[in-house]
């Protein structure tokens, strides 16, 4: 997190959730309605009908007081993210006259990940950070530009705007975004809006800074790890934390750079009965190993699984909102405010979409280490054809239909929508990580952080020689073979040690085994996406009258559910019911 000028006693702020406004320029001396509020979750919220206006969204129980400090009367600033120390006057101002002074890429050394806007006489400053979650949602109408953390603020009559295929795409399990009329604010970006125009543009972006010629996979990891102690420092000193601890080796890292740093943590970790998607024995041996508290969570697989009172202002285009749900009340309930897990650990240690032989043949690797790696490639499950095909870039041997299941195909209960592709997932933006925020996080007072994700961190990885990140021995892929080396001496064998994967949808799919009724009657006639004719209620009831089709439809049952509740949320503050 994570720029230079962080110190190492800084403690964390996560006061500041996200910031909503509107502006017609040139304001002409117009005030703008400026107010600090705690963030209200859709469709409580309204949107204030003031021509300029500014919203700082705060977590629940902050004091009303805590906004941020104004540089002048004529320029007003709200923020969103985690800052690493307060925000100040003297911060404010930096804020505010890089932005004016048009020098941007200073604001990659802003101490902290965030989003944020600022409002001046003539002009308007979106910014995000690289590596924050969040982001902005625009809009430009004429001389008038609105924005805010919740895409929903900005759209009125979405459901007569929204895009057929987009809907159906999402319910076949796609992570796109739903409102294709927005611009989407990207990490590193910044909108410079003057009352005309909107410009955006790059004011950061990764470094590869690759370790010098000749080092080898260990001399990664051990400075991997000395970038990971430095990035989890500051949530030794931000009071009890939370982290989501599943018991793979992401959360597990995380799990020691923080109790290494002196951190007051305690490990959340969602449980099962079911034993095919157990990992409760690994996360319970890292916290043995690392002596932090043990808090596991019994998901919830019942009929309260899908909730049809549940509200969104963009599909959770996932299947585990319900466990999310609980594991935000109870760090709620224990007075936890940050959450952190490892989210960035797929993205640094994991092979790239594009992996192939070709990253062996060009890496800055020694010749022995290629012959290995070339040996071990050959006694892969991978054909010679594959093997030779991905010497070229354009050949991946990472993706293939296997790799996506269900995805490549639509599901058997959609109205068919032939030549619709599936796109790999985008990172800029993931719809249930937002969705989660807005839903769940923000109205009780938690966030979210992955302290992964960091600007040392990744420029590392991304310079690392590719090869690392899969590394095929014995028959094997050993996945992620920095991050194994990483904790040999950190963490018990049985974690680092670990291969395959159990089998971490079989709760779901029970779910709909048990539960088809519920969504039968989602889904059904009446449903809004029958009426869109985007689902076909008959099929519905053909796919949960048969159980080997409904196990391999689980994870699109589900994610067409979740779109329908969102579709409804939507109907429920329109003016009108949704035409067919």
């Amino acid at each position: 997190m994570r720029g230079s000028a962080i110190m190492d006693d800084s403690p964390l702020t996560v006061d500041y959730l996200g910031c909503a406004g509107r502006a017609t320029l040139p304001r002409a001396g117009a005030p703008v309605d400026y107010t600090s509020v705690p963030f209200t979750a859709f469709p409580a919220r309204s949107v204030p009908e003031s021509p300029n206006y500014l919203r700082q969204w705060t977590r629940a129980g902050t004091h009303p007081t805590v906004r941020p400090a104004h540089p002048s009367d004529r320029a007003h600033l709200a923020l969103g993210g985690t800052l690493t120390g307060v925000l100040d006057a003297a911060l404010a101002e930096r804020i505010t006259a890089t932005l004016r002074s048009g020098w941007y890429a200073d604001l990659a050394e802003l101490p902290g990940d965030l989003v944020g806007c600022l409002v001046t006489d003539d002009r308007v400053f979106l910014f995000r950070s690289l590596f924050t979650r969040d982001t902005l949602f625009y809009k430009q109408s004429g001389h008038t530009l609105a924005w805010s953390s919740d895409p929903a603020d900005l759209v009125p009559d979405t459901l007569d705007r929204l895009d057929r295929e987009t809907i159906w795409r999402i319910c076949r399990g796609d992570s796109i975004f739903a409102y294709p009329e927005l611009g989407l604010l990207r990490p590193g970006h910044l909108l410079v809006f003057d009352g005309v125009s909107a410009e955006v543009v790059q004011y950061d972006r990764i470094t590869p800074k690759p370790l010098p010629r000749g080092s080898t996979a260990r001399d990664y990891a051990e400075r991997a790890w000395e970038l990971l102690l430095a990035a989890t420092r500051p949530y030794a000193h931000g009071g009890h934390i939370g982290l989501l601890l599943s018991g793979g080796m992401d959360s597990s890292a995380v799990a020691a750079a923080l109790v290494a740093n002196g951190a007051d943590v305690t490990a959340y970790h969602l449980a099962t009965d079911d034993p095919l998607a157990d990992e409760s024995e690994y996360a319970r041996e890292v916290c043995r190993h690392l002596s932090i508290p043990f808090v596991p969570i019994m998901t919830d697989t019942g009929a309260g699984h899908v909730n049809e009172d549940w509200r969104f202002s963009h599909p959770y285009n996932h299947t585990g909102f319900r466990w999310l749900e609980q594991i935000v009340q109870r760090v709620h309930q224990d007075g936890v405010e940050l959450l952190t897990w490892g989210r960035d650990g797929d993205l640094l240690f994991s092979p790239a979409p594009d992996y192939g032989v070709c990253d062996v043949l060009r890496g800055r690797l020694s010749l022995p280490e290629k012959r290995l790696m070339l040996r071990g490639l050959l006694c892969s499950r991978w054909t010679l054809t594959d093997l030779l095909k991905s010497v070229r870039r354009s050949y991946s041997l990472a993706i293939d239909a296997s790799a996506f299941g269900d995805y490549t195909r639509h599901p058997d209960f959609l109205v068919s929508m032939p030549g619709v592709r599936f796109e790999l997932p985008n990172p800029e933006f993931v719809p249930e990580e937002q969705t989660t925020d807005l839903a769940l996080a923000w109205p009780h007072g938690v966030q979210f952080c992955s302290p992964m994700a960091d600007r040392a961190m990744y420029e590392l990885m991304t310079g690392m020689p590719r090869a690392y990140r899969c590394i095929s021995y014995g028959g094997r892929n050993i996945n992620k073979p920095v991050l194994r080396l990483m904790l040999e001496d950190r963490l018990p064998p049985m974690i680092w040690r670990r291969h395959g994967r159990l089998w971490l949808g079989s709760p779901h799919e029970n779910f709909c085994l048990n539960h088809p009724q519920t969504l039968a009657g989602l889904l059904g006639p009446d449903s809004l996406l029958a009426r869109l004719n985007i689902v076909d209620p008959a099929q519905v009831v053909a796919v949960l009258g048969h159980p080997l089709s409904t196990r391999r439809h689980a994870q699109s049952l589900i994610c067409t559910a979740m779109t329908e509740l969102f579709l409804r949320s939507l109907e429920s503050r329109a003016a009108h019911p949704v035409r067919s």
